[in-house]
């Protein structure tokens, strides 16, 4: 089907199919160049053959049975407790991210709706890459750390930002810290579960809420801290640590 534009430039909807679907990743800017027309005559048709952008989607961890049992039971031990209890205002809630220098953003691709957005695995961390840790609660970020280059989360970490999250959650929310059971959620990596944090914890009167594997939904901080983070540097490149902690 030929439509003819103001600009007199003629389109074929039928080439236009045929070129999105055979190379469906090219950006605007090339897909109107290899019809010879402008970036916004090529949206209106790529609208008309019911094309829309969707990124690629990470691929997540795949469970085994026994892994989304136990998924599903903790997640409705959880929702069970809030009903019971009203527990959110007493979460406080930690985890760590690597910021790298250069933050390349995902591909996109034209679909039909309802299709599902390609899948790609994710990229390896650079070399040139910082860690921070942030803690927060419902009421707002109470601590965050840039960790110097080279440290990772370990035991003898966990126990330091332990120790630093109470002296400002005391500070910043007395109530939280005289409560006789504040909840404590965090993901169940190996420093987190060590006989000393869990020591630790039972000292500060924290009780760490259960936490299955691989369970990045149960994780708050992704989803209300870093994807609003994520979508802050993509595209961004930093030459230096200071460049990336004044952005973050």
């Amino acid at each position: 089907m030929l439509l003819l534009l103001a600009s007199t430039t003629l389109v074929d909807n039928d080439e236009l199919k045929a070129i999105v679907e055979a190379d469906d990743i090219q950006s605007m800017a090339e897909f109107a160049a290899a019809l010879n027309v402008s970036v916004k005559t090529k949206l209106v048709h790529l609208r008309q053959i019911g094309k829309i952008k969707k990124l690629d989607k990470w691929v997540p961890h795949e469970l085994n049975d026994r892994q989304c049992k136990v998924r599903v039971k903790t997640c409705l031990a959880l929702i069970n407790r809030h009903t019971n209890e009203a527990i959110l205002n007493r979460i406080v809630t930690c985890n760590e991210k690597l910021i790298l220098f250069d933050n390349c953003k995902l591909s996109a691709s034209w679909l039909d709706p309802g299709s599902a957005p390609k899948q790609c695995p994710k990229r390896k961390h650079t070399p040139r890459k910082v860690m921070v840790t942030v803690w927060w609660s419902s009421a707002g970020v109470l601590h965050h750390r840039f960790l110097p280059n080279g440290v990772s989360i370990t035991t003898y970490v966990d126990y330091e930002e332990l120790n630093t999250m109470m002296e400002k959650l005391a500070h910043l929310q007395p109530a939280l810290v005289n409560h006789s059971s504040s909840l404590l959620l965090h993901v169940n990596a190996r420093p987190h579960a060590a006989q000393q944090t869990v020591s630790k914890l039972q000292e500060l009167g924290l009780e760490a809420v259960r936490h299955p594997p691989y369970s990045p939904d149960l994780v708050p901080t992704d989803y209300y801290f870093f994807q609003n983070l994520d979508n802050f540097l993509a595209g961004k490149k930093f030459n230096t640590r200071e460049a990336v902690q004044n952005a973050f």
